[in-house]
């Protein structure tokens, strides 16, 4: 298990490694806990190397180490090993590029999630790293719920569409079980809710009905199956109404640690100008979110 972190001095980043810490508490000497900061030099200053780039880089090095300093002090008193990288260049690209070229287990990011035109703006570097990291992402709010460290499960909200996209999410959330222990898995399936045309004209409002209760069973059936053979608790449910509000009611209902979404966009262009329910859900739930593609 490989756990990349970046860091950057904002508290949603602080809040991401209490979220390591919480979640690995007991099994931190089996995880390899990666801290990284990356520092993006000012445009231009790269054109002529010389003894002033050299110095600028030397500077620019220093001020990330000293940034990575205390999670470093964080995550070592809980009894962590921690390694921590220093890289120049690019944000969202030299991270996705580390979380490539060292085959990252999953990275857990802090995100002020506050909507399109902030949290998740152009540029945001969490919404391109989780739009595009070839591991799963953990977004973390800088005023989530964080799992307790003396919880005995961790509880975790897994909505599904039926689709093999999104049973993905179930597959990725088994892989990260020496990091989060113990899990109980609420399964859910929400079905949009009647038009006014379909509730004033029974008796095909029955119909669309029974239908929908049946796509339900089926779009949570392989990932019901697929969390039975690997002997986690589960439970599913079939919810209507709009998706990415009723999954943030829901886990604050039932008390989730974790809510664990596959999505289909396909980059920053995607959850910028069309919108995508997994981000959604993480500007409105009340807890981290896991993002998977």
């Amino acid at each position: 298990m490989h756990v990349f972190v970046p860091v950057d001095g904002a508290p949603a980043a602080a809040r991401a490694v209490q979220f390591v810490s919480n979640c690995a508490l007991g099994r931190q000497q089996s995880i390899e806990t990666t801290l990284v900061n990356v520092q993006c030099p000012p445009m231009g200053t790269w054109q002529e190397p010389g003894p002033a780039s050299e110095a600028l880089s030397r500077h620019m090095r220093a001020h990330g180490e000293a940034l990575l300093e205390p999670p470093r002090q964080t995550l070592t008193r809980a009894g962590f090993a921690v390694k921590s990288i220093v890289r120049l260049g690019a944000p969202a690209a030299t991270l996705l590029e580390i979380l490539q070229a060292d085959a990252a287990s999953v990275a857990v990011m802090g995100t002020r999630g506050a909507g399109p035109l902030r949290g998740f703006a152009w540029g945001s570097v969490a919404l391109r790293v989780a739009s595009a990291a070839p591991c799963p992402v953990i977004l973390v709010k800088p005023e989530a719920r964080l799992p307790s460290s003396t919880r005995d499960v961790t509880r975790v909200l897994v909505p599904l569409d039926g689709s093999r996209v999104s049973d993905s999410a179930v597959e990725r959330l088994l892989s990260l079980r020496e990091l989060l222990g113990p899990l109980r898995v609420d399964l859910v399936h929400f079905e949009p809710a009647l038009t006014l045309l379909e509730a004033i004209a029974p008796p095909h409002d029955d119909v669309l009905r029974g239908w929908s209760a049946e796509q339900s069973r089926h779009a949570v059936a392989a990932a019901a199956q697929r969390l039975h053979d690997a002997e986690v608790a589960h439970e599913t449910l079939h919810l209507t109404g709009d998706a990415a509000d009723g999954i943030a009611a829901l886990a604050a209902r039932r008390s989730t640690d974790l809510i664990a979404m596959a999505t289909h966009g396909t980059g920053a262009l995607h959850h910028a100008t069309i919108g995508s329910v997994a981000l959604k859900t993480v500007v409105l739930a009340g807890v981290p979110v896991m993002v998977t593609h």
